[in-house]
């Protein structure tokens, strides 16, 4: 299975995403924000990142930029709660920059698990 970073400022949040990804059979690693997910990736090999999109700090769009500026090829999955009314156009820059999914929190097994197998199938 896989080896997955989960990034998200909240911290139940964070831990609710890991126990789905270790009951899914994969490994996952938890950050609080994308400072400790770059120092986090210096340190071990990572599959794919699961990243909240708001958070204080690096929020997921310059966690991305980071990672493009890095030349990653670490596939990249997005998830957000959102602010009502300003969500979409930062989903969608989330989307252009990650080349990736973004996920509407709350959001359960099945959705994640869909999410991660059109992810990991497009970085093969």
């Amino acid at each position: 299975m896989a080896n997955i970073l989960v990034v998200d400022d909240d911290n139940d949040h964070r831990a609710y995403v890991v126990l789905l990804l270790e009951r899914l059979g994969h490994s996952a690693t938890p950050a609080e924000n994308g400072e400790r997910c770059l120092t986090i990736l210096r340190q071990q090999d990572v599959d794919i990142i699961i990243t909240d999109i708001f958070m204080p700090g690096a929020d997921g769009i310059e966690l991305v930029t980071e990672l493009n500026k890095l030349g990653s090829r670490i596939p990249v999955l997005g998830m957000t709660g959102g602010y009502k009314g300003v969500i979409r156009p930062y989903e969608n820059l989330f989307e252009v920059l990650a080349n990736a999914k973004v996920l509407r929190k709350p959001f359960g097994a099945r959705d994640l698990e869909s999410a991660l197998e059109e992810a990991l199938a497009h970085a093969a």
